[in-house]
């Protein structure tokens, strides 16, 4: 239940995205895990949910975003 609230707040964010209401749109990693009662392990750049574990760059790319690395932040939406 927990991943998929994970999966609803980038959805949320990339329709507001693709709808025009906000442009770029920064999420980072942890605060993203964190939210949704996950436990993200930053050496890794991981988000650990209800006994799944996936990476950071993987759930932003399965959201269309682009993920930094360095910064460990998705960004969704238009330049």
């Amino acid at each position: 239940m927990q991943r998929s609230h994970l999966v609803l707040g980038i959805m949320l964010a990339t329709s507001l995205v693709a709808t025009g209401c906000g442009g770029k749109v920064r999420l980072a990693s942890s605060k993203t895990c964190q939210a949704h009662g996950g436990t993200y392990d930053a050496s890794a750049h991981a988000c650990t949910v209800g006994g799944s574990t996936k990476s950071a760059q993987a759930i932003c790319q399965a959201e269309g975003g682009y993920y930094d690395t360095g910064a460990d932040v998705c960004e969704l939406g238009a330049e």
